[in-house]
This record gives C-alpha cells, structure tokens and sequence, in this order.
C-alpha cells in the first residue's frame, strides 16, 4: 500500500511539473515574440536612418532574445515529451531537400569557432512520410553541437538512406574534430540538463538538452542517435529514423540490427 501510495505521488508531481514547464514556456514566449519583433524593426529603421551606432546593439538585444526563445522552446518539448504529450506528423517530404536548405542556415555557426562544414548528400535521397520539422530539429542539434565543440576544426554532414529490417531508414552523420570525449562522458550524454563536465557547461554554454531532446525525438521516430568519440580526436553522431511512419496508431517501434546501425 505504501509502496503505492508512492508511486502515486511520485507520478503526479511529474504531472504537475510538466503542466508547470509548459505554462511558464508558453508565458514566456509571448514576450519575447514582441520583443524580436521590435528589435528586427528597430535594425531595420537604424539603418534606413542611417544610425549605425545603434546596430551593435539591437542585434545583441534580437540575439539574446533568440537564444531565450531558443532555450524555452527546449523546455517545453521536454515537458510535452515528459507527458507523453509530443506528437509527430505523417506527412510527405524529401528528406534531402530539408537537409539542404538547413545547411544554408548553419553557416554562421560554424564561423563562430572559425570551422569548415561540407554536407555529403544525393540530390535524391528518396521519398519519405513523417515529421519534417522534427527531423530538422534533430539534424540542427547534431550540427549545434559539433560546431560548439570544435574550433578551427572540421564539420562534416553525410545523409544517406539505407534499407534493413524489411524498411527504409535514413541517415544523417555529424562528424567533427572536436574535443571528443571519454567513455564516461559519453554515458551521460543524453540526461537532461547534463553537459559532458561542467568546465563544458560554464565555456561553451547551453542547458544540456538538446541532446537529450534530439534522443526522444528519434526514438518517437522509430530510431534514435548513435555516438562514437575519441577524447581529443573528435564526435560522430549519427540520426537513424524510419523514412517511412506507420499511421496513427500503429506501432513504430522496431528493433535496430546491426544491419540498420
């Protein structure tokens, strides 16, 4: 009875902090919305004035905004996730056209640590039905990390598809020269708000969650994320998902062989 008892509250306080994140998420976004909102039309009319001397510092304000913003929305897909709340579509895309134009968008991440990024990708990667958002979301993650942790190094994007367990996967591999990390680092990798240490926390940032986040995202995808690291050599992460979902309802769940990883 105790025992149960327990259980029982230990499950609801879960609940009522999930319900808590994603309120406080949503109350918090709807300030910050005006405020890039008027910050992107402030940099605009500073220049149109020509007032250089303000440009600095109203994309400090829209940068900082964005990165609050950015850190908010982790929050409360973690809370959905934590509920048993997130839900992926089922639509069609081209898995290799997502990918693309997100490289266009990742170009000023790898100059902050003075990196190159390549992307090896077929200009046809096939047809595909599923979260396209999400599987940007993840994708972005896996490219964030690499070019945090790697400076004047290397960032190297591969997708390809690939056809095991009588189903269509793809995949997408983010490799870097980065600092690598250890066997006990990388057992910690995908806890939430946990970075590798926290000399990694306090130089290069973040909440640890994006990690953590990308990790249940594939996994509702019917895949999830492979590591491999060499302390002091560099990452590869690797994306596996079902080019294919099921329909609502059916089950996504498959085990990964060998022949998929």
């Amino acid at each position: 009875n105790r025992l149960r008892v327990a259980k029982e509250a230990a499950e609801q306080a879960d609940r009522t902090k999930s319900q808590f994140l994603a309120m406080v998420s949503h109350e918090l976004r709807t300030p910050l919305t005006t405020i890039i909102g008027y910050s992107e039309m402030l940099i605009e009319q500073a220049a149109t004035d020509q007032l250089p001397q303000y440009t600095d510092d109203l994309n400090q304000i829209h940068t900082s905004a964005n990165h609050l913003l950015t850190l908010i929305n982790d929050i409360l897909d973690l809370s959905k996730i934590e509920a048993n709340k997130i839900e992926m579509a089922r639509d069609s895309f081209d898995p290799a056209a997502v990918i693309r134009e997100l490289m266009a968008s990742v170009e000023p991440l790898a100059r902050k640590n003075a990196n190159t990024i390549s992307l090896d990708c077929p200009p046809d990667l096939g047809p595909a039905v599923g979260d396209a958002t999400r599987v940007r979301q993840c994708v972005l993650n896996l490219i964030a990390n690499a070019c945090k942790f790697t400076t004047n190094g290397q960032v190297k994007v591969q997708a390809y598809r690939t056809s095991a367990e009588g189903l269509e996967w793809i995949r997408v591999e983010v490799s870097d020269t980065g600092i690598g990390m250890s066997p006990e680092q990388m057992e910690r990798l995908f806890q939430p708000f946990t970075q590798v240490d926290s000399s990694a926390g306090r130089k290069h940032g973040g909440t640890g969650l994006g990690l953590a986040i990308s990790m249940r995202l594939a996994q509702a995808m019917g895949g999830r994320i492979l590591v491999e690291s060499q302390l002091g050599k560099g990452s590869t992460f690797t994306l596996v998902v079902r080019a294919m979902l099921p329909k609502k309802g059916d089950s996504i769940l498959v085990p990964l062989t060998k022949g998929v990883v």
